[in-house]
């Protein structure tokens, strides 16, 4: 079912037209998800467009 998912998504990146700006604003979320084991990521957005990302990462103590 992931695998399917997965797909679903490629196939919608792909039928976007994405301006240079948005490939990087997902690069730059992609790589924040990638490393960020707990936490949460915040897109800012402003006049439709992202201004900021602000990232907090939490660390549990077991």
């Amino acid at each position: 079912m992931v695998e399917a998912s997965k797909s679903a998504a490629d196939e919608q990146l792909f039928e976007l037209a994405l301006s240079e700006e948005e490939k990087l604003v997902l690069a730059k979320v992609a790589d924040i998800l990638r490393k960020i084991q707990f936490g949460t990521v915040v897109l800012v957005v402003q006049d439709g467009k992202v201004v900021q990302i602000e990232m907090a990462e939490k660390f549990r103590l077991r």
